[in-house]
């Protein structure tokens, strides 16, 4: 049974999966009424992507903004309601060799992965718990599952989410909020073209937001992670003894 959404929010919409994934709701819509609103940093991309879909509203929005986060929720509640479904796929990626290594670098993964998502879910979950009605569902990254070789700025932030959304989905139990996990693996997007090494699994962002649509609309589980393949492998190796697992590491690292 498909899940009717009047109102979803979706950040992180100017590019790659949030993009597409907003694409696929307006043209399969969940619900007669449905509205779709677009958020991200880079207001030309999101009016783009708007331009002619009269139930599309881009909402230009830096996540690291605390008070711009807050005006723009209550704008949103104030033109459309309190949406049932947000997503909160907004993220950067670089590449991090430990030759490189950069506490900037960290700083501005931590400010706009970790601490803009955190943003955005302090008004949503006082008011959808007020509300007792609607659902999150925070991007994270298989890349959190453990640390990996020149992932050091981005894996950890992503590994900080996955931690965050374990927590709340307990803490919401019976609250009538659903909080969801995305745990995506390689996706062919403009952040991912700066990876100089082969990507097992590579999928389209059309496939990852098909993928993602369905699990959305048809399901509450925890965790959507995909590709399923992909997935068990990592799953796998997040059990395996340290001796192992920096074995694997190790040869990674040399090719």
């Amino acid at each position: 049974m498909i899940k009717s959404f009047k109102t979803i929010w979706i950040v992180g919409a100017s590019a790659g999966i949030g993009a597409t994934l907003a694409e696929k709701f307006q043209n399969c819509p969940t619900d007669a009424d449905q509205k779709v609103i677009i958020s991200a940093r880079n207001a030309d991309s999101l009016q783009k992507l708007a331009d002619d879909k009269p139930d599309m509203k881009a909402v230009p929005l830096d996540i690291t903004d605390v008070d711009a986060v807050k005006a723009a929720v209550e704008a949103i509640e104030d033109e459309f309601g309190l949406p049932d479904l947000v997503v909160l796929a907004a993220g950067i990626y670089s590449p991090m060799a430990v030759g490189a290594f950069s506490a900037a670098t960290i700083k501005d993964h931590v400010e706009t992965n970790y601490m803009g998502i955190v943003n955005c879910l302090e008004p949503l979950l006082a008011k959808m718990r007020a509300r007792k009605s609607g659902e999150i569902a925070v991007m994270a990254s298989v890349a959190g599952y453990r640390g990996l070789p020149n992932a050091g700025a981005y894996g950890p932030t992503k590994a900080a989410l996955i931690n965050l959304c374990e927590t709340l989905h307990a803490e919401l139990e019976g609250s009538g909020v659903l909080l969801r996990l995305v745990n995506p693996g390689f996706v062919k997007t403009r952040l991912t073209e700066k990876n100089d090494f082969d990507m097992p699994h590579l999928q389209t962002p059309q496939q990852a937001a098909d993928f993602m649509y369905r699990e959305l609309c048809e399901s509450n589980d925890f965790e959507i992670a995909f590709p399923p393949a992909f997935v068990r492998q990592l799953k796998l190796a997040r059990i395996l003894p340290y001796r192992i697992y920096f074995k694997l590491m190790r040869k990674m690292v040399k090719k």
